[in-house]
């Protein structure tokens, strides 16, 4: 636990959050790891945290124009939800105080990304984490350049494999993530296969910073969908819909084969 908060108020720290801030945490408590691990992380930083939890979105509203935080933390999609209930009840959601929002927990598009900031007027970072390595924390954007997750590299080994040949790809090529836990006591882990699609790069961050980055995740080995031979993932159908004036990002993806080789 002292890791992990440790790990996460770095995180904060590279989203442009200080000592001084109010976070909003928006993110789920109970089991799911993002609520605790945000929560921890923020009090190790110092920051007055709001432990709020997910739901009751109009209450949510009430505290962002109460406590003017400036930083929040929660699944974009629900953010953004946040964002339209603002609109629907005749609020301005960039008339907030906020500055920056830490997105994660699922997967989102630049398309996503570039409705937060212009919706709410903050800088929209992206984190990544999964329960069996920690939890949120694992990987975070900068403020600074958004160009890639910097990993933990003090916690966490990072690999990139092609998920068909188990073979290490080299870096700026898709391929599965695998990490190894290296300051885990309870439950280390060793070359733990994630299911997420991303590359990595050891280039130095404009930032400042040295550590591997990763790039966004850019889908699952399991929710990848062959059509007539072209790889799809589902963001890439949420990254067209974003395009579309009067669309909203909520969709299902129904899959029909047609026939004799079965191919969609």
């Amino acid at each position: 636990m002292e890791n992990w908060a440790t790990i996460v108020a770095r995180g904060i720290v590279a989203a442009g959050g200080r000592k001084s801030d109010i976070f909003h945490n928006a993110y789920g408590y109970g089991l799911f790891t993002g609520g605790l691990g945000l929560h921890c992380g923020a009090e190790k930083l110092g920051v007055a945290t709001v432990p709020i939890s997910g739901g009751n979105t109009e209450r949510q509203i009430t505290i962002i124009n109460d406590f003017k935080p400036r930083g929040i933390c929660g699944t974009p999609t629900y953010i953004l939800n946040i964002a339209e209930k603002m609109e629907e009840m005749g609020i301005d959601p960039a008339d907030n105080g906020l500055e920056y929002g830490i997105f994660g927990a699922e997967p989102w598009s630049e398309a996503m990304r570039a409705t937060l900031e212009r919706k709410l007027k903050l800088k929209a970072i992206d984190i990544y984490g999964l329960s069996e390595i920690m939890g949120p924390g694992v990987a975070i954007e900068c403020h600074e350049a958004q160009d890639g997750l910097h990993i933990a590299e003090d916690h966490f080994l990072v690999e990139v494999i092609n998920p068909d040949t188990l073979e290490p790809v080299e870096d700026g090529v898709d391929g599965e993530l695998v990490f190894t836990s290296l300051t885990k006591e309870a439950l280390p882990i060793i070359r733990y296969r994630t299911g997420d699609i991303a590359s990595i790069t050891h280039e130095p961050c404009k930032c400042g910073r040295t550590t591997t980055r990763m790039s966004r995740v850019k889908g699952r080995t399991d929710d990848m969908i062959i059509v007539r031979g072209v790889n799809v993932f589902p963001s890439e159908i949420e990254r067209v819909l974003f395009q579309m004036e009067g669309i909203v990002p909520h969709y299902q993806i129904h899959l029909v084969k047609k026939g004799e080789n079965g191919r969609c």
